[in-house]
């Protein structure tokens, strides 16, 4: 499966490797060199990028492709091409020696006119020979030039060579005759030759602009695959620790997605060994970013592995372990431990919670691997169940989540302020006794917490108190402090059951059907109508509202709304002229024979006999009213 170490990574990074990767694909490029070089009487050309990385045309470095590497290439052996230099040998004296007067000036300044003005550029350098430079335009961007030429159009004359003699640095201990000799010795092209090479040079600089600009795209385009897929494996993460039985289709689909042959079921958290240290916030961040790439990099190539990193701190890998034992988990924890002390010299912790029995516990092992990280010592840390809990301890906890399934809430704060005081007599008040302390405390808040999620709180709610829970019950220094922050997160755990007895979810529904009855009403399509997008309306998950409309209606969100469709369809097949596809269609029916289905199995009859006399249609219906209830049970329970 893909993963994305780099989402969201530098861009100017990404375009010097985008750059290499172009460049690799130049072989032809080198096989159109080697031929000029052998039959053309101008054989020098060079490509060189105006951007490489954060270099561009005015500073940074310059990295040139030309005939003299294509020269170097083993298929300049099979062209039979002349292994020589093509730079005139005057070219590099002056070069070498020049000062002001080199080439590379006056390259410079005509590579960024043929940029500015995107037309070939003819022109004659420092040392008086001829030049070209073709400039490389892809999507209006000035990307790279072609340059040509250091030949003469006419024969070379000493006056000529006087000129540039003057222009020389002195003191530079130039031997001028072998200088004139050289000069004298660059090849002589004609008009005509000039004119053959610019078009040949503009021809394969189009070329290469085509070719950057499909590159890029597909490059662009692999960018967003991996971006989809960092955030469908976010979304996987979110559905696995919420345990939200009505997101399973979607879970099905993003296990697939993320290359999972079976629901992952067991959590590995790596933790920064900075955060238990006390590092700053930006050092942590970086860190952080850090070795997210590089475990991300690791598991990209394993099998049912999955890396993701949500709001809070803390990497979460999410992988399939069907086996017996703890062999797997502990080879995978090995393996990313191996991989950041090779390529990072930040240090983490791992902690492994316990491979459950279905999907719906990820959860529990995801919180089980935050509570092994609550122990000091050990890098890599296996879950173990809290040994110092004695059974009068668990009784104790046993009771309070008792009391919090049948409603009886002051009961259940009686019963959690209680806790702190038995937990002193049987596992002791000494400063000794902490991390026996924390191992229980976290074990029972994860009662609690799951004890109001199975009673309907908010799963979104309930994660929130669970991620600050255990982060403020790890970071406790103290017993008084630890036993403090614990009593407080399991009386917010209650505080958070009370509301839902309070009456807030009947409003929350009342409010659900107020905007699908406005819907209905006025046949308006824009306002919402399915459950995910009435949800994000309100305010709350899918699954929230979904499990809260059954519980204040005892029937789904899903027949309540097919009833309300019915509904409508019966008021406007009241009309005479409204035909049964028209009211399939405005009452949101995929076709006209569901729509007849449905209608019948709601209204028993179908929608053709209630048009033509509804209140026959009525009677019967209410005659035959056992048969349609038992239709009915059927279309949503089948």
């Amino acid at each position: 499966m893909s993963h994305d170490p780099t989402i969201g990574g530098n861009g100017s990074s990404d375009e010097g490797i985008f750059t290499q990767q172009f460049e690799k694909d130049l072989r032809f490029f080198q096989l159109l060199l080697l031929l000029i070089n052998k039959s053309c009487p101008i054989k020098n050309v060079d490509l060189t990028w105006t951007r490489l990385g954060l270099a561009d045309l005015a500073s940074g470095p310059r990295q040139p492709t030309g005939t003299t590497q294509a020269l170097e290439d083993a298929c300049s052996r099979l062209l039979r091409c002349e292994q020589t230099n093509p730079n005139p040998r005057y070219c590099q004296i002056v070069g070498e020696q020049g000062g002001e007067l080199r080439c590379s000036i006056s390259d410079r300044e005509a590579e960024q006119r043929a940029g500015r003005t995107v037309q070939t550029e003819v022109y004659v350098c420092n040392a008086g020979l001829v030049d070209i430079v073709v400039p490389i335009i892809s999507d209006g961007r000035h990307i790279g030039s072609l340059h040509s030429g250091q030949v003469h159009t006419a024969a070379p004359r000493h006056s000529g060579f006087v000129k540039i003699q003057r222009k020389l640095p002195g003191g530079t201990g130039i031997d001028f005759k072998k200088l004139e000799s050289a000069y004298n010795a660059v090849p002589v092209v004609s008009e005509e030759d000039i004119r053959q090479t610019v078009g040949i040079l503009e021809m394969f600089a189009a070329y290469l602009a085509t070719a950057w600009k499909r590159l890029q795209d597909a490059v662009e385009a692999q960018q967003r695959r991996l971006r989809d897929a960092h955030l469908e494996r976010k979304e996987l993460a979110h559905i696995l620790l919420d345990g939200d039985p009505a997101d399973a289709g979607r879970l099905r689909e993003l296990s697939r997605s993320a290359g999972f042959t079976s629901y992952p079921n067991r959590v590995l958290v790596v933790r920064l060994l900075q955060e238990d240290e006390g590092g700053s916030a930006s050092s942590l961040d970086l860190a952080f970013a850090r070795i997210q790439c590089l475990v991300e990099e690791l598991c990209t190539h394993l099998d049912n592995v999955m890396v993701a990193n949500l709001r809070w701190r803390g990497m979460r890998v999410f992988f399939v372990d069907a086996g017996p034992g703890d062999s797997k988990a502990y080879s995978l924890a090995q393996r990313i431990l191996q991989s950041l002390a090779e390529r990072s010299d930040t240090r983490v912790r791992i902690g492994i919670g316990r491979a459950k029995s279905e999907w719906r516990r990820a959860a529990e092992s995801y919180q089980e691997a935050r509570a092994a990280l609550a122990e000091l010592g050990s890098t890599l840390v296996f879950y173990k169940r809290p040994h110092g809990a004695t059974p009068a301890l668990l009784s104790r906890l046993e009771s309070v989540c008792q009391e919090l399934e049948a409603r009886r809430l002051r009961a259940a704060r009686l019963g959690i302020q209680s806790i702190p005081m038995l937990a002193n007599r049987h596992l002791g008040e000494g400063p000794g006794n902490l991390t026996a302390h924390r191992r229980f405390m976290l074990s029972a808040l994860e009662s609690i917490v799951e004890t109001i999620e199975k009673l309907g709180c908010d799963p979104v709610a309930s994660a929130a108190l669970r991620s600050d829970a255990f982060e403020r019950l790890e970071l406790a220094s103290t017993l008084i402090e630890l036993q403090e922050s614990w009593m407080n997160h399991a009386e917010r755990a209650v505080d958070e059951l009370g509301l839902i007895y309070s009456g807030r979810h009947e409003k929350l529904i009342e409010r659900a059907r107020s905007l699908v009855d406005r819907r209905m009403e006025r046949g308006d399509r824009a306002m919402p109508i399915t459950l995910s997008e009435l949800a994000a309306l309100i305010g709350v998950s899918a699954g929230h509202l979904s499990r809260t409309f059954r519980r204040v209606t005892g029937s789904t969100f899903e027949r309540y709304l097919m009833e309300k469709r019915v509904e409508r369809a019966q008021r406007l097949l009241l009309d005479p002229v409204s035909r049964v596809s028209d009211v399939a269609e405005r009452c949101d029916f995929c076709n006209p024979a569901y729509f007849a289905r449905v209608f019948r199995k709601l209204s028993g009859c179908s929608p053709t006999e209630y048009s033509k006399n509804p209140i026959h249609a009525r009677s019967r219906a209410i005659q035959d009213q056992p048969m349609a209830l038992r239709a009915q049970t059927q279309l949503y329970e089948g």
